[in-house]
């Protein structure tokens, strides 16, 4: 009997694997699910059936399968990071960063994982754990533009524009010609009012990538804050060839990208600083539109109406301010005034 089981067992791997080579892929998981009933222990069953259900992007009895692999293997790390995978796919994101964990935890330089964690944690936002592991993966490899730019950015959503601006310049220093290094270090450079070398860097990075709205919007910025900078001084004509140039950036930003809540809001401040009211009040409603929490807008909405003399709308404008940032003591103010 023993030996006819044995034969039997043999038979049913045989037929199981065949199927699953042959991609009768119903068939197999038949198959798997019969030797199972005979032999839950077994490994290679297990796996197989797991690979099928991957193959087929079944993921829930993927999970089901790897969750009895770990228990026969609890220290097989092939298979947990097969399972991470899983969990990321499933949306389960907390749970896939543990995964990673343990992976880490036993092999703790290793590049790959480090990079697939990072992902995980960039779906999070998680930006200051994502800053740790470019910390370590910059020890490893220095030279890795990529890693650089995107420290970069962080370090500028931090509000840490020096730390951004040293990260840009070290991707230029490897990679040149890296439009987005460019950019960023010009809008920097723009904010710091050193025009003159802002606009090159703008320019230079618009020529090697003339479809980025992000370089655009940098361009509309820089050219706004000149704008301002040259009414401040009284001299309005200068001031609004610049804010014609910024809006004409921001119109191609938008262009580039019709969708983005900030570049309908910038393109708006610059048309009512170009006295077209009713253009900057529509730009400020699209912006509203794709973001209603925007602040910003409202507010700038507010004194638009105000400015045509719809008082009571404008009103409410500045009310929504409030609700949405009950510190805004300019909106609170100009309730007051009405």
């Amino acid at each position: 009997m023993k030996l006819s089981g044995f034969f039997k067992k043999k038979d049913l791997m045989q037929e199981a694997q065949e199927y699953k080579n042959s991609g009768k892929y119903d068939r197999a998981l038949e198959s798997y699910a019969n030797i199972l009933k005979i032999e839950p222990k077994n490994l290679k069953a297990w796996y197989d059936k797991a690979s099928i259900h991957l193959t087929l992007e079944q993921y829930l009895p993927a999970l089901d399968a790897y969750k009895i692999i770990m228990e026969l293997e609890p220290e097989n790390m092939k298979a947990w990071h097969e399972m991470g995978f899983i969990l990321v796919n499933l949306g389960r994101l907390e749970e896939a960063l543990s995964v990673y964990d343990k992976l880490l935890g036993s092999d703790p330089g290793n590049i790959n994982l480090l990079n697939e964690k990072c992902m995980i944690l960039k779906e999070l936002k998680n930006d200051t754990e994502v800053l740790k592991i470019y910390e370590k993966l910059l020890e490893k490899d220095p030279s890795n533009a990529k890693i650089w730019f995107e420290k970069g950015l962080i370090m500028s959503g931090f509000g840490k524009e020096s730390d951004s601006l040293q990260a840009y310049e070290k991707v230029l220093g490897i990679e040149p010609g890296h439009a987005g290094a460019l950019a960023r270090k010009g809008v920097i450079l723009g904010t710091r009012r050193q025009y003159a070398v802002s606009f090159d860097l703008l320019e230079k990075a618009l020529k090697l990538d003339p479809s980025n709205w992000n370089t655009w919007y940098g361009k509309g910025k820089v050219w706004g804050l000149k704008g301002t900078d040259l009414s401040a001084i009284d001299r309005k004509y200068d001031a609004m060839k610049a804010f014609e140039t910024a809006l004409g950036a921001y119109t191609k930003a938008l262009e580039l990208n019709k969708t983005d809540a900030a570049l309908w809001f910038e393109k708006g401040v610059i048309l009512n600083k170009l006295d077209k009211v009713n253009d900057a009040l529509s730009a400020f409603d699209r912006s509203i539109e794709l973001d209603p929490n925007n602040s910003k807008a409202w507010y700038e909405k507010g004194l638009v109406l105000k400015e045509l003399g719809n008082e009571a709308n404008a009103i409410n404008c500045f009310k929504k301010v409030l609700e949405l940032d009950p510190s805004h003591t300019l909106a609170r103010h100009k309730i007051k005034q009405s």
